[in-house]
């Protein structure tokens, strides 16, 4: 579930233009259709600049499954 999960993040993140901030990631992505639940998991982006999707992705916390 943790691989589909990071699939989808990554499917989302590739169409970003990087380098972006937290907020233009977040910006992006919802112009780009993202779901409430990929948005909700961006949100727990560190603030910073990110060069590419992969740092992007990196960077976010492991969802919590229940």
């Amino acid at each position: 579930m943790v691989l589909a999960d990071r699939a989808e993040m990554l499917q989302v993140l590739a169409h970003v233009r990087f380098p972006a901030t937290k907020r233009e990631i977040l910006q992006q992505c919802e112009e780009l259709g993202a779901s409430p639940e990929q948005l909700d998991r961006l949100d727990g982006l560190p603030e910073g600049t990110y060069v590419e999707a992969d740092t992007a992705l990196q960077s976010l916390p492991h969802p919590m499954h229940d």
